[in-house]
């Protein structure tokens, strides 16, 4: 069915929004204008003409890497602010492909600290299960298929706040089906919103673990952004308890407080226990980058094509219906 005339228009305006966030001009642009500065101006601190300043806003041309860096350096803000590389939420990817055993440590709370040992896999995604998960989330047209997803287990030999908190609670966890092993939790949760417990003595502070994973991977520069967290979809953070059992958690987002808690799935922790078999009989190295290398291949052409069709769909749109978008005004390089 075709959309109407009102509908491209909210379309136009919605795909906008989004790709203001990542074209490399509109960041530059915008930074720009936080300091109040005009074309010649900014161009001037960095030894750059007013002319290449406006090339870049335009996308005319692209800034090289030294400028790039420059521009980092001298108003203080990371390189992702200012590049087109999309954020992936493969979380655990560089601690799958060294395989190592990584040690992390928090403040739970004043009187609390937490020392554990962090193991990263992979486990295999049946084309069911993904299915359901596209279907619910709305996956992007031409997004390749999930075969797999990386997680990071959570372990000590020594008890200790957070341990102690999920051995105690570990009976009465949400036992989730093998079709929602991707959300963990159940369809029904998400659908009324409640994924969250109600129950209060089911949850414990979450941002200290939130804080040090971001931080232990180097992705201090993500923290926040939804588009990478780590305990959601392919991104499955498990914990040990003192009796063997394998539990998923959860950390809610920063408008709920970042509250820490968890479910449980039989074919997650069979799942997690079959790498980890494996793990103990060869070098899982080698597998682990194949599968990296695959998937970083794969996905690179996903995002390439999708942007390209979202910016050709809105400059087609914008040309006909919205003559002052800035989606109109943009000129393609050949």
């Amino acid at each position: 069915m075709k959309l109407n005339i009102s509908e491209k228009l909210k379309k136009i305006v919605r795909n906008e929004e989004n790709l203001s966030g990542l074209h490399y001009g509109d960041k530059i642009q915008k930074l720009r204008k936080l300091y109040d500065l005009s074309q010649s101006e900014f161009g001037n601190l960095l030894g750059l003409s007013k002319g290449q300043i406006s090339s870049y806003e335009r996308e005319i041309s692209q800034p090289s890497l030294e400028t790039i860096i420059k521009i980092a350096q001298y108003f203080n803000c990371a390189i992702e602010e200012l590049t087109d590389i999309p954020i992936r939420n493969d979380f655990y990817l560089n601690w799958l492909l060294d395989q190592k055993v990584h040690k992390i440590r928090f403040q739970q709370d004043l009187d609390s600290k937490v020392e554990l040992e962090a193991k990263a896999g992979l486990i295999t995604i049946n084309f069911d299960e993904y299915i359901e998960y596209g279907v619910r989330l709305g996956i992007e047209e031409g997004a390749p298929s999930v075969v797999a997803a990386n997680f990071l287990l959570l372990e000590s030999n020594n008890s200790n706040v957070l341990i102690n908190h999920f051995d105690k609670i570990g009976p009465i966890l949400e036992s989730i089906k093998r079709k929602d092993i991707l959300f963990g939790t159940s369809i029904k949760n998400i659908l009324s919103g409640k994924n969250i417990p109600e129950n209060k003595n089911l949850l414990i502070e979450g941002y200290p673990l939130l804080v040090c994973l971001y931080t232990s991977l180097e992705k201090k520069s993500w923290l926040c952004d939804s588009r990478c967290w780590p305990t959601e979809g392919t991104n499955i953070l498990a914990l040990r308890l003192n009796n063997g059992k394998i539990i998923r958690l959860h950390i809610s987002s920063l408008s709920t407080g970042c509250q820490l808690y968890a479910s449980y799935s039989k074919d997650l922790e069979a799942r997690i226990n079959l790498w980890l078999s494996a793990q103990a009989k060869k070098d899982l190295r080698p597998a682990a980058i194949e599968y990296a290398l695959e998937w970083n291949k794969i996905t690179t052409e996903s995002e390439i094509n999708l942007r390209k069709r979202i910016v050709d769909e809105a400059s087609e749109f914008a040309n006909r219906y919205v003559p002052n978008s800035k989606f109109s005004k943009r000129k393609k390089t050949k």
